[in-house]
């Protein structure tokens, strides 16, 4: 049921219909709560058609710092310890980078956070990483902010 809920939403998301408007369509009893929370986890065709290019700036900045610290571990971690641990960040990145493909809105949530911490850590704060980081949770801020507005909120009406 919730493929073809997600699907049915999608498809009338890329038409350009008002958030409201699907919800009153295909609210049921059962769904509700589910349609909500895939109502307000995607944006409206329109803006995410307007942000693509800076999404795949994102994408591709993440991609670039993913691969750099996969190289890191690689040659450096000498333990097995350490290479599991040394590749928790960039598996972290690939999940982010999978959202932000989809647009989802946990992507545009984490991310500025994320790379606001990535920050505190010392092999971070070389001169391409830094600038990197910066802007990543600079744009992924701003495109939150202009994909996910509040008044676009779907709330679950309460009787």
């Amino acid at each position: 049921m919730r493929q073809t809920l997600e699907k049915e939403t999608k498809v009338l998301l890329r038409k350009n219909q008002n958030k409201k408007k699907i919800y009153k369509e295909l609210a049921t009893e059962a769904n509700k709560f589910e349609l909500v929370n895939l109502l307000n986890k995607l944006p409206s065709e329109n803006r995410r058609k307007k942000t693509f290019f800076i999404t795949l700036f994102v994408f591709i900045l993440l991609l670039m710092l993913t691969i750099k610290q996969f190289l890191f571990v690689y040659l450096h971690e000498n333990s097995n310890v350490s290479l599991m641990l040394g590749l928790i960040g960039p598996i972290i990145h690939i999940f982010i980078m999978r959202e932000l493909l989809l647009s989802h809105r946990l992507a545009y949530q984490v991310l500025p956070l994320l790379s606001v911490l990535a920050l505190f850590r010392p092999e971070n704060r070389i001169v391409p990483d830094t600038y990197m980081y910066i802007c990543i949770a600079v744009l992924s801020g701003i495109l939150y902010l202009f994909l996910f507005p509040k008044s676009e909120k779907i709330e679950i009406p309460t009787h």
